[in-house]
């Protein structure tokens, strides 16, 4: 797809313009916290410090092991949509667009084609339903057809991994999980029995803009006579209660028909919201325990998150509940200065460039004040991972090519999703900036929500939404799903490596 017959001088000048601009992008960075459970200074998407902001991708290609592969046609299969609406480009065009993401691609693929003469070859398969099966398919017939894919970790990732076509990643040579070019959060929250299936970060644009945000409107607040939540968030005080003191009682019956719907006003909006509140209040559906899966749902710390939550989720005195999440009726509702507040994640932002109210970007607040850090879940729709099939004939080669697609892509494609378009093209002030890098230095995964053994996710956030206590629930389920949780962890502990 990608013509690797550019001249050397245009290839420079691609490289030297894209490097300036990102170099100028990171320079302004707030400082943010590197989370794993334990924060660290360090600045920008994925925790990338002061002195990795002043290097430069060609420095960084230049620097890797050398080899050459006699100009092979590397391939990739992969996505550029999350869905119809959306865009979660992961390859570039043939050419340069003016479009940052691609462009940041595209000079990134340049790169690693000339260090290692390779050429890049994409092969799109933009209908998730397909491409798990297509996959699949080409594993079970012996076919060497792709190098490696990359795609959902809800569908193409999850799929794969449970029938053992996919290597696990700790396997894979030249490819260093140490690196901060992999995300330290998915290696956390989703490894079994030392196995991991679901590598991310920097190889994938999709990587920063997968965490959920809580949008709130700056209008309404100010009108409404109320405070801007960022002071709270930077002191540490941007709690449940705070949350539930600005949505209590904000429900209004705008047109006056007696019937509360999408045409009124609330302080929140849910649809899994109780799941996003209670994972940001430090909780999990599982919890990785002695290296494998564990329920997080049946002790007293998740008891007291839950109780607190049943509270006020459900209750249309606070929010409007929907079970028709794919209609979109929320981003009209947000625009039209129908909502207070209203999760999304950070590449659904896009939807409201043009929002005529200003917006504000915080974290999902905590339970209280005495828990240490934000926590920010990756939704796994969104959250594209790299698959390797076991038909690879040269995994010595993909692996070299792997891990340098990723660590260019913390000073390419990175750069161009987090600072240039989600800080700078899709927030609307530098107070959401600074919450950013809060959010993305809280990121955290679920396996409960990816595998969702006995439909323990679906119950959990359908109880909860609705301002249940899960208790009952999950005792009936608990049996059901412990059983499907068992037969993950023996397909993973017994995959081929």
């Amino acid at each position: 797809m990608k013509k690797i017959t550019r001249t050397i001088c245009i290839l420079l000048i691609s490289i030297f313009v894209i490097a300036t601009m990102f170099s100028c992008s990171n320079s302004g960075n707030k400082n943010s916290s590197d989370n794993n459970n334990t924060q660290n200074n360090g600045n920008g998407a994925n925790g990338a410090t002061e002195e990795t902001t002043q290097a430069n991708a060609s420095d960084i290609v230049a620097g890797l092991p050398a080899a050459d592969y006699g100009g092979y046609q590397f391939n990739i299969w992969t996505s550029n949509w999350f869905n119809a609406t959306l865009e979660g480009r992961q390859a570039p065009d043939e050419e340069q667009t003016g479009e940052p993401i691609n462009d940041a691609l595209y000079t990134r693929d340049q790169l690693v084609e000339a260090k290692y003469n390779i050429n890049i070859q994409y092969t799109l398969i933009e209908d998730y339903s397909q491409f798990t099966t297509k996959a699949s398919n080409s594993v079970k017939a012996g076919d060497d057809a792709f190098d490696f894919a990359m795609g959902d970790m809800m569908n193409v990732t999850k799929g794969l991994a449970q029938t053992g076509a996919i290597y696990d990643f700790n396997t894979i040579p030249h490819v260093d999980l140490t690196q901060p070019c992999w995300s330290k959060y998915a290696i956390r929250d989703l490894t079994i029995d030392g196995k991991f299936y679901f590598p991310t970060g920097d190889i994938t644009a999709r990587y920063p803009g997968s965490q959920y945000v809580l949008l709130f409107n700056k209008n309404l607040f100010t009108n409404m006579g109320l405070d801007y939540p960022y002071q709270s968030v930077l002191d540490g005080k941007w709690t449940l209660d705070a949350f539930e003191s600005l949505i209590k009682d904000k429900t209004k019956d705008l047109n006056g028909d007696g019937t509360l719907d999408k045409s009124d006003f609330y302080g929140f909006y849910g649809y899994q919201s109780s799941y996003l509140l209670y994972a940001g209040a430090g909780g999990s559906i599982i919890k990785i325990q002695d290296g494998n899966p564990a329920f997080n749902v049946n002790n007293d710390t998740a008891n007291t998150i839950m109780d607190k939550l049943a509270s006020f989720m459900g209750n249309s005195a606070y929010m409007y509940y929907t079970t028709n999440y794919q209609s979109y009726e929320e981003v009209t509702m947000f625009k039209n200065d129908q909502l207070l507040f209203l999760p999304q994640t950070g590449t659904n932002i896009s939807m409201f460039r043009d929002m005529n109210s200003d917006f504000g970007i915080i974290p999902m607040p905590k339970y209280d004040e005495n828990q240490a850090d934000y926590y920010s879940y990756c939704q796994p729709w969104g959250s594209a991972a790299v698959c390797v099939p076991q038909t690879n004939s040269n995994i010595d080669r993909t692996g070299m090519i792997i891990e340098a697609l990723a660590m260019a892509g913390r000073y390419t494609s990175t750069p161009a999703a987090y600072d240039v378009t989600l800080k700078s093209k899709y927030s609307r002030d530098t107070d959401s900036e600074s919450m950013l890098d809060i959010i993305f230095a809280g990121s955290c995964y679920d396996f409960g929500d990816i595998y969702n053994w006995g439909g323990i996710f679906d119950s959990f956030v359908a109880t909860l939404d609705k301002g249940q206590s899960f208790t009952s629930k999950f005792e009936a389920l608990q049996g059901t799903a412990q059983a499907a949780m068992d037969k993950t962890v023996a397909i993973f502990t017994g995959a081929q490596s």
